[in-house]
Formats: structure tokens, sequence, C-alpha cells
């Protein structure tokens, strides 16, 4: 499905766009609340901004996506895998994420409060100023994340990998 037919049809109302594949396409803050993406493939996409609400990412792909700024209250990006996706700033407040690849992802200053990111791949992201509170984050991969000036207040992090990951001294 190429992005005009991905927009004509959202325009229309339909919310469920799961196995689809959407390359190379400038979506600033366009409204996804509720849109099923299970398995899709999105590439390329300048989402700024953009409103995701409980969308359903589950198990997609996503391949150097602008997120910086979204809204992502309540999301699920449950086994989904990100590569080279910039999620700065971004609200994942409650978002689903339990065993996403998500190595080397930005997400500076994101609010990841409540958040389950259970067995998730977290090697190697930018976290730095990032509010975990209550976030849950056992058996995560951080090794070699950048934690500093992160908020870690009442986090779970039982099981969880931090050997060579980088937090604030308190």
């Amino acid at each position: 499905m190429d992005i005009d037919e991905f927009l004509t049809r959202l325009a229309a109302g339909e919310l469920i766009f799961d196995d689809a594949t959407l390359i190379d396409a400038e979506l600033l803050g366009i409204r996804l609340r509720q849109v099923s993406l299970r398995r899709a493939r999105l590439t390329q996409l300048d989402l700024r901004g953009a409103d995701l609400t409980r969308a359903d990412l589950h198990a997609a792909c996503l391949t150097l996506v602008d997120l910086r700024g979204a809204h992502m209250f309540a999301v699920n990006l449950a086994r989904a895998r990100l590569f080279q996706v910039d999620l700065s700033g971004a609200n994942l407040h409650g978002a689903s994420m339990q065993g996403a690849c998500l190595a080397g992802v930005q997400l500076r200053a994101a609010q990841l409060a409540h958040v389950d990111l259970s067995g998730a791949n977290l090697k190697g992201a930018n976290l730095q100023g990032a509010n975990l509170t209550r976030a849950i984050l056992r058996d995560v991969d951080l090794r070699w994340a950048n934690l500093l000036e992160s908020n870690l207040l009442h986090t779970d992090m039982k099981g969880a990998k931090p050997d060579g990951a980088k937090f604030s001294k308190r």
C-alpha cells in the first residue's frame, strides 16, 4: 500500500492496517489514534508530533522513523523492532513494550512512566533525562545504555542487565 492509499483509507475512517508497508513520507502531526499497524513495516517516516495514542504496533518493524515529540499514550509496541528510531521527547506513558528491540534507539527526555519494558533490548539506547517512574524493566538488556539524569523512582529492574550502562550518581 502506498502512502496516498493509506491516507485516503485513514481519512475514510479505516483503522486497521495490519501488515502494511509504509515508506518514505512526511506525516508530521498526523492523527493515528487507535490505528492497528500490527506487523507493519514503517520505513523512513517523519512522524514528529504524531498522535499514536492507543495505537497497536505489535511486532511492527520501524526503521529510520522520526517520532520526536509524538503522543503515544498506552501504545502497544510489544515485540516491535525499532532501528535508528528517534523517540526523544515522546510521551509513551503506560505503553506496552514487552520484548521490543530498542537497541540504540533515542529516548532522550521521553515520558516512560508506567511503561512495561519486560524482556526488552535497550542495549546502547539513549534514555538520558527520560522519566521511567514506576516502569517495569524486568529482564531488560541495558548494557551500554545512557540513563544519565533519568528518573528511575520506583522502577522495577529485577533481572535487568545494566553492565556498562551510565547512571547518575545520587
